[in-house]
Formats: structure tokens, sequence, C-alpha cells
């Protein structure tokens, strides 16, 4: 069934909000109060590259070394701890420098925290982070440690007064996706985690800066990516309400034309996508997404190889897809938990999603 409709964005997250509040359980400690932890960075394997994915691993990469990860309980938050450690790409901005993940643990029938395996989560644009907010409890309540990385400029890494987030996180682009790749092996040394793959996960901007990472470290498995593409600057020019919002607060910092170009190439994902495992990664696209424009989702598709099976697609805008967002979070939960997952059984899963090279009618 294909859902139309023409909701304000911000009224249609307000209802999710609501929807996903009435399951949320109350915030435990995610078996710490307040511990500190030895981490090593994971180096990236280099193998023969094209020009364009050596620029970008030049670009992002850095000496690997050893750092400490800081994990504090937040009782009453709404999420279990905070998680900290140092960007390996500093700005020079202290608190735009200090990576923050909020975790959402993943616990059984009587509150305990178990052993489960654990996925990182990007966010979207949107100041609050509460599309992911909602997304990581529900992940959380399905069994998986949920971390949810706060981009440069959001939430505890704010930039200031008069700085839209969205700026800030691609200003600061490279360090975002170095980041996610120290976010992965800051997880690695957490209580509670199951040993093996880390899963990835991101949403609209978070899937942009998701799928650059997972390009750069493919030891992410699987790669899970919701209403988002690539071709960054092409998406910028023609994409409408949120982005063309982004398009407007990057013109007045004076990134237009080459200016913006220049910023958004060195992470655009379609530069390493190639070096995504296409069996292992999926694509989720709204039919009539105007804010990530069809041309953008499908350059993703097209330069990581995706099949008809990993391409799905939603009867939806992008903001209308938040309607849909508890059964397109248990889709994505059956994705990471279930190896042996065949995506062309998710819409039995997901409402209004199918498998394929083409949107459903």
């Amino acid at each position: 069934m294909i859902v139309k409709a023409r909701l304000n964005p911000i009224g249609v997250a307000l209802m999710v909000a609501l929807v996903f509040a009435c399951a949320s359980a109350s915030a435990h400690a995610a078996g710490v109060a307040e511990k500190t932890f030895e981490a090593t960075d994971t180096p990236v394997v280099r193998e023969e590259e094209t020009e364009k994915i050596r620029a970008v691993l030049d670009r992002v990469l850095w000496e690997p070394g050893d750092f400490e990860v800081r994990c504090t309980a937040t009782p009453g938050l709404g999420y279990d701890a905070l998680v900290r450690f140092d960007s390996p790409l500093p700005s020079g901005k202290r608190w735009v420098d200090r990576v923050v993940l909020r975790w959402y643990a993943a616990r059984d029938e009587n509150g305990e925290a178990i052993e489960a395996p654990a996925v990182l989560m990007v966010h979207t644009l949107q100041p609050q982070m509460l599309i992911s907010d909602q997304l990581a409890r529900s992940f959380a309540g399905r069994g998986l440690h949920t971390f949810v990385l706060q981009l440069p400029g959001y939430g505890q890494r704010w930039d200031g007064p008069g700085v839209f987030p969205g700026v800030t996180a691609l200003v600061n682009g490279r360090q975002a996706v170095a980041d996610c790749l120290r976010a992965r092996d800051a997880i690695l040394v957490l209580p509670n985690i199951e040993p093996g793959p880390i899963a990835l996960q991101g949403t609209s901007l978070g899937g942009f800066v998701a799928a650059t990472a997972g390009g750069i470290q493919t030891s992410f498995d699987p790669v899970v990516l919701l209403i988002s593409g690539g071709d960054c600057y092409e998406a910028m020019m023609n994409g409408q309400h949120d982005t063309r919002f982004l398009r407007g607060a990057l013109a007045r910092k004076g990134y237009t034309g080459r200016a913006l170009r220049e910023l958004l190439e060195p992470v655009d994902p379609v530069h390493v996508a190639s070096r995504l495992d296409p069996e292992r990664t999926w694509l989720i696209s709204a039919r009539d997404d105007m804010t990530i424009p069809r041309a953008s989702s499908d350059a993703l598709a097209e330069a990581i190889g995706l099949d008809e099976e990993h391409r799905l697609w939603l009867g939806t805008n992008h903001y209308t897809t938040l309607l849909m967002l508890p059964g397109v979070a248990q889709g994505m939960a059956d994705i990471i938990l279930n190896k042996d997952h065949h995506p062309a059984t998710a819409p039995k899963r997901m409402p209004g999603l199918g498998a394929g090279g083409n949107p459903q009618n």
C-alpha cells in the first residue's frame, strides 16, 4: 500500500514520539556508574584503490593509536549511559572534539543488561536527534545495544549560538566520518558487547556519513541506510525542504558553487561505496522523497552495486516515512540480528516496503 500524506514534518515527528513513548521503558544504568576503558584504533585495510578512494582515505584516516573511553551512567535521561572519547581528527574546539555516544542498552525481561550485539547509529539533520532516539529505543527493545553518535555541532558537541548544527556537521565532515570509525573500537571495549561485527545504521544526513564510514572501515556488518543517498553536491543542489534549508544555511557561511562542492567532496559516499559489501548493505528509500532526490539514492545504490533484494522501497516521502517508523525499525533490527535474513521477506515486516529496483505502485 502506498502512503500519501502531506503533513508538517515537526507534527509528524511529535506523533512518532508519542507512538514510541507508549512502549518506552525507564532508563537504567548500562552496567557501570562511571568507568574508564582503554581502546585501540583498528587500522583500515588499504588495498588497490582508485584515485578517488585514495583521496578520501588520505583525508579521513589518522595514525592509529590508543585512546581512553569514559562511560557514565545516565539514569532518568531516556538512555542508559554516555560514552565519550576524543575525536581522532580534532577541529580545535574543545566541545566539538569530544565525541559523545548515547548508549541504549539491551536488557532481559528483568531489566538486567545482557550480552548482545551492538549497532552504531548516525542521526538525522534534526537538532534534537528525536528520530534516532526513537529508533535506538526500538533496537534496544529488540536485543541490540544501540549507540547514537552525536555528530559535530549536535547535543553535547554544540558549536555555540547562531550556528545550525547541520552546518557544523558538514564543515567538520571529515571529523564526523573519523568519529564513526573510532566509535566502533570504543564500543568493542565496553561491557556486555557480544564479540563479533558492529552493525552500522544511518538515517538521512546520518546515512551519508555512515555510508562513507562503512566504505572506509569494511569491518562494519551489516550497513543499513534509511532515506539517504550519495552524490552529495547534486543532492544538496536539487533537494527540497530540509535540504533547501541547509543549502541556504551553508550559503550564508560562504559555501556556494565550487566552495560547496569542495566541502562535500571528501565525504561523498559514492567515492568509497565500492568497498561496501553489496551482500551486507541495505538501502531503504522513500518513493516520493524530494529531500533526498531519487537520483541521489540511485547514485549510491549503483556505486555499491546493490541488487534489487538489497534496495528496498517505502511508499512515502521523506517525512511520512516517520509514520511507518515502528515497522521500519523492526525490519532493520531483523536485518541486523538475523544473518540469514532475506530481504524478499521484508514486506511482511515493514508495511509498504518492497524489494526491487523500482518503487512499489
